[in-house]
């Protein structure tokens, strides 16, 4: 023991005799066995001890914090901290102020735990609808229903916060007789077994997520066959913690057995008036508040949309119980490196937690228990006295376990030498700075030398505990670690129905089996993280890996192969002409021997310039029948960047679709004089080696700088020969070649069309954007396949009427619709439609997802299944295989990938990779694997934002605006904010007729996502815009936004006496110099409390009672909360009341004095 009983110091400081007496005490062991120059982490010490030596030496006098402790934890350092120059003034010399009386129904404060709770259980708020409570059934034999009912009466009567009644304005108060506590009795003595679990499980499932309203503690015992009983136990958490509720059991168990218990001096609500912030609170809100701006949000986990929730308040639980020989290992092994086992479990918790979230550094949520010593009797006080602190996860540099567990706990140490300043505080500054609410769902806690959940007399009067679980507003997971029963209890709370399907099993499995090898496995300590990816998903995905064996074929062969077989039939339909393929052969015959002839080595690059025409196809052909790789260099490429490309690209010789010679950098012809200079010439194509380059096509790069995609004819044959083979292609079939030969769309147009002896059906560059064009050449020639950009489709279905020919449309390269999934099928029965993902990297396309009927929960086709001979991974920043639903950067590899990036080995080092003897490309693209090996587009990288602080994937965005009904297309981009330096989200949608309005959109979607991923400006447009080239213009939709959002931005000021009244309480509330009646109350910097605040202000100041917390966060606004309040009084009586309070407000006090004198009688 330190000095004197109360703790105060003798002769200066405690020594270290009485250190080292203090700490053997709060460990329970004998003082000889604690080493004075030993780590007092390693013989048994964690951090709530740690915290609670740290307070009880500063009521002492002493200028320590736990920081300090915990950077030298020894016995002989901290006789040296605790050894002061004069000798210090101890809090505790300091009589307490006897705490004052309090009045029966007298309103008290909440604490600010209590209050988070309650502004959490509101439906409205996010993860809210659900009270903090504890539930826990006990298996035992006879309990007594009179004994129990008596005990329950008398444990009402000895904790008055069992009567608390928590008030509408925030405050909570004592009532003022105490009731008996009530017990239910259901005898189940007289029915069958199955009867029984029947009745027990609904009962279990109606009390484990209920919200006890007006109550407490609710107590129901269930009699059993064999005299056997079921003790339920469900305790309202706002109004006692856990602490409290071990007290409580404990309470009721002695009562019950028929003890007669001291009754307590001192009450929470007494606590809460004495209770007061600690010396050192200035300066840790200092130090969060310099943190705030940097700090990351909470997990993120996959979830399901709030919408597609079965039932978002369901919890579910996972459980494992560590027992004592696997606790002592864990425990002893954690020690010898210097970690609390606390810590040790925390960083486990955190590294699968990171393992499964889209940002693997996040906000761990950790509550502390603490109560000031203000009474000798606290400690047996019920209430709520716990708090939080805000951990900044981040494990990326931590290889190992054991570095993870000394990061967790160095970041745990800090945090806590600045906990005067509570987590929630710190949630509600973030959320001022983001100008929307801030959580942080994902909780660790740890009841770790607090001793066994349950008491031995609790278990020996109501039996073993059966079933435990608990429940809390705006958290998705809560992760406990407890004693219990000689060992350790690991126990997930989750909200059941917001995880895909399988995440919390697979988290939990993986989380359960790095613990359970720390315990038993000292090497394991020392390596490096193993796979995250469980078996059974990583089996999944090997299942849709499929091989063939590549034909060894070009991309020109199979023309050569059907003009041979088939020389009459048709090959090309064009405005120029009709071209049969023996005509086409002895055209593309003649341009490679006119490209040899003008000096073209084998292999060289042949850049094709000029308008879309049928000459491109004996031009691509001529190309590499002469040996050739083709680049080509559309009409819409300014000049300058079309010179970079034929620069950059290393070009050879130019072909020229047209008769106008264009102005290139190297030799150049037409293709017309081509095909004339060559005619007549027999030069067989040249036989190469499949491995060799077959195109180069530019792509946009980040910086600006045009990048060449080199591409090999295996690599594109492996997707021809897919698409020819999957969908049948053959000699009947006509294909509408539309794309531009940049895109590389246009290889399946022209080589897969002529592989299988079909017609190109080609629109020409004057029509390229005439969509009725288009309709009349499917009419005409009766086409049959549609290789189309989603834009070019959505153009198409605009126009057309019936297209019964039409039986193949493989789409990809941007975000793919369900509706137009559904359009198609409308006016073609009989296609077959399939998304596929791609890029010019992987040689077109890599993944298929074929759809008939499209599943009604879709907001997109997915990517699917991997083409032959190609693999998909989705990879974490890490590096790791993401588990299924996590998101991260998609990575293709096999037969398709492209060979590089043309003179750029610098990029192409970067963009492919080899991973486990595979050659990889980085596609930048962002995806999830289903369960089944499916995988989904998600998002561009490069399309992650921040809004408000929070990190955004524009296309999470638009996937929650497109599942509400009525919303046909949605594009989501950032602007330009009205005010301030961050940006706006908003979003562009095109709405089917007479569906809904943007309003009714706007707070549909709220409904689905959080605050900060509702647009705050959205538009409704007639369609949505794509670029020439089929893709979503994202420029041109931003820049309308952009002006809609300016011309709108009128500030409108408060009008009538109910508006100005509020604008002024609401302004004074906020510390704002203006406010509109249109300005967000959240964005302005308003949270729970200061909405709380605002709800007291208008109860006292304009007199109506109605209003709740509830219907700040609804209204928002001032024009808002002005209509909801005239739903709640007659609008006259607001009137006069707000007219009344502004001619107060405008009254010096002299005034005021004068006009209340007046009006006394």
């Amino acid at each position: 023991m330190i000095g004197a009983e109360d703790g105060s110091p003798q002769q200066g400081g405690p020594d270290a005799a009485m250190i080292t007496g203090r700490v053997a005490e709060l460990l329970g062991v004998d003082h000889t066995d604690i080493d004075p120059d030993g780590d007092l982490i390693a013989q048994g010490l964690d951090s709530i001890r740690m915290m609670t030596l740290a307070g009880h030496w500063r009521r002492a006098g002493f200028d320590i914090d736990f920081a300090r402790l915990a950077a030298a934890p020894s016995v002989r350092a901290w006789t040296e901290l605790l050894a002061p120059a004069e000798r210090p003034e101890p809090v505790s010399a300091q009589p307490l102020p006897a705490p004052s009386p309090t009045l029966p129904g007298e309103p008290f404060a909440m604490a600010p735990m209590q209050h988070a709770m309650w502004i959490g259980r509101h439906a409205d708020q996010q993860l809210g609808g659900v009270a903090g409570h504890l539930y826990v059934e006990f298996d035992g034999n006879a309990v007594d229903p009179q004994r129990i009912r008596q005990a329950a009466a008398q444990l009402a009567a000895r904790h008055p916060m069992l009567r608390v009644e928590f008030l509408p304005d925030g405050t909570q108060r004592i009532g003022t007789a105490p009731d008996p506590l009530p017990v239910a009795v259901v005898d189940l003595r007289g029915v069958d077994d199955a009867t029984v679990e029947h009745r027990l499980a609904a009962i279990r499932a109606d009390k484990s997520c209920q919200q006890l309203d007006g109550r407490v503690l609710e107590l129901t015992l269930t009699l059993l066959p064999g005299d056997r009983t079921r003790l339920h136990v469900d305790l309202d958490m706002q109004a006692a913690d856990a602490l409290s509720y071990r007290a409580l059991m404990a309470d009721l168990a002695a009562l019950y057995r028929g003890d007669l218990l001291a009754e307590i001096g001192y009450t929470y609500q007494q606590y809460r008036q004495q209770v007061s912030p600690p010396d050192s609170f200035d300066a840790d809100r200092q130090w969060w508040t310099e943190k705030v701006p940097e700090l990351p949000d909470g997990p993120a986990l996959p979830l399901v949309p709030l919408a597609q929730q079965s039932d978002p308040r369901r919890a579910g639980r996972r459980w494992h119980w560590l027992d004592p020989a696997t606790r002592d290992g864990l425990f002893d092994r954690a020690r010898q490196r210097g970690v609390t086992p606390a810590m040790t479990l925390a960083a486990s918790f955190a590294d699968t937690v990171a393992g499964w979230s889209a940002n693997p550094r996040f906000l761990l949520n950790v509550p502390l228990f603490g109560r000031e010593p203000l009474h000798a009797e606290v400690d047996r006080v019920v209430g709520d006295f716990t708090s939080s602190l805000l951990l900044d996860i981040d494990l990326a540099a931590a290889a190992t376990p054991a570095q993870r567990a000394r990061v967790v706990q160095q970041t745990m140490h800090e945090a806590a030498a600045h906990a005067s300043y509570p987590g929630l505080s710190v949630l509600r500054d973030l959320g001022r700075h983001r100008g929307t609410q801030a959580l942080a769902p994902v909780v660790f806690t740890s009841a770790l030398g607090l001793g066994e959940l349950f008491s031995p007399e609790v278990t020996t009067q109501f039996g073993s505990p059966e079933w435990i679980i608990s429940q809390g507003p705006q958290v998705l997971l809560d992760a406990q670690v407890t004693e219990f029963d000689g060992g350790v209890l690991l126990n997930w709370d989750v909200r059941e129905d917001a995880f895909r399907p399988g995440v919390i099993d697979a988290m939990f499995a993986r989380h359960i089996d790095e613990v359970r090898r720390l315990a038993h496995d000292d090497d394991a300590w020392d390596i490096a993280r193993g796979p995250l990816l469980p078996a059974q998903q990583r089996d999944a995905r090997e299942a849709v890996t499929t091989a063939t064996i590549p034909s060894g074929r070009m991309l020109h062969d199979g023309f050569f192969a059907a003009a041979s077989e088939q020389p009459d039939a048709p090959a090309v339909f064009s405005s120029m002409g009709d071209l049969t393929y023996g005509e086409l052969r002895r055209q593309v015959l003649a341009v490679a021997a006119s490209l040899r002839a003008a000096g073209l080595p084998d292999g060289g690059t042949v850049a094709v310039l000029g308008p879309k025409t049928a000459e491109q196809v004996p031009a691509l052909l001529g190309i590499h029948a002469a040996g050739g790789v083709y680049l080509p260099v559309g009409v819409d490429q300014p000049h300058e960047r079309a010179q970079r490309m034929i620069a950059g690209g290393a070009v050879d010789l130019a072909l020229v679709c047209g008769t106008e010679l264009l102005d290139v950098p190297v030799p150049a012809m037409t293709v017309a004089d081509a095909i004339a200079r060559g005619g007549g010439t027999e030069l067989l194509p040249v036989a190469g080696d499949p491995n060799r380059l077959a195109y180069v096509l530019f792509t946009s790069g980040s910086t600006g700088e045009p990048k060449g995609v080199e591409v090999t004819h295996d690599a594109a044959m492996n997707t021809v020969e897919f698409i020819t083979g999957h969908f049948g292609l053959g000699a009947d079939d006509r294909c509408l070649a539309l794309s531009t030969l940049e895109c590389d769309i246009s290889v399946l147009d022209i080589f897969a069309t002529l592989a299988t002896g079909g017609a190109i059906v080609v629109v020409d560059e004057e029509h390229r954007r005439d969509p009725d064009h288009w309709v009349r050449l499917i009419e005409t020639h009766r086409v049959t396949v549609l290789h189309f950009l989603p834009g070019w489709l959505a153009m198409l279905l605009d126009v057309a009427g019936p297209l019964p020919t039409v039986r193949v449309v493989p789409t990809g390269g941007d975000w793919v619709t369900p509706a137009m999934a559904r359009q198609l099928r409308e006016r073609a029965p009989t296609v077959r439609f399939a998304g596929l993902g791609g890029a010019t990297e992987t040689a077109i396309h890599n993944t298929i997802c074929e759809v008939a009927d499209v599943p009604a929960d879709w907001t997109a086709i997915p990517f699917g299944k991997p083409l032959p001979n190609n693999r998909c991974r989705v990879v974490a920043a890490s590096g790791a295989d993401c588990p299924d639903w996590v998101v991260g950067e998609l990575w293709v590899g096999g037969r398709g990938v492209a060979r590089g990036y043309r003179g750029r080995p610098d990029l192409t080092a970067e963009r492919f990779v080899d991973h486990d003897g595979v050659r990889w490309y980085r596609t930048g693209d962002l995806a999830r694997f289903w369960p089944d090996g499916t995988c989904e587009f998600v998002g561009r990288a490069d399309n992650r934002v921040k809004i408000s602080g929070y990190r955004v994937e524009l296309g999470e965005v638009e996937a929650a605006l497109q599942r509400v009904v009525g919303v046909q297309g949605a594009v989501a981009v950032t602007i330009p904010a009205r005010t301030g330096s961050q940006d706006w989200l908003a979003a562009a949608v095109a709405l089917a007729p007479g569906s809904l309005t943007v309003d009714a959109l706007r707070n549909q979607l709220g409904k689905e996502v959080p605050p900060h991923m509702v647009p705050q400006h959205i538009e409704a447009v007639d369609r949505i815009p794509y670029t020439l080239g089929g893709k979503v213009d994202r420029q041109a939709i931003a820049r309308r936004l952009a002006q809609q959002a300016e011309s709108a931005s009128g500030h409108r000021p408060a009008s009538g006496p109910l508006q100005s009244a509020l604008a002024s309480l609401i302004t004074g509330v906020l510390g704002v110099s203006r406010l509109g009646v249109d300005d967000d109350f959240f964005s302005l910097g308003g949270d729970s409390v200061l909405a709380t605040t605002v709800v007291a202000r208008v109860r006292q100041w304009l007199d109506i009672s109605g209003l709740s917390v509830a219907d700040i966060f609804a209204t928002r606004t001032i024009e808002g909360l002005a209509n909801r309040l005239r739903e709640l009084e007659p609008a006259e009586r607001l009137d006069e009341i707000a007219e009344l309070y502004l001619e107060v407000t405008d009254m010096d006090t002299a005034e005021v004095a004068l006009a209340l004198t007046t009006e006394m009688p």
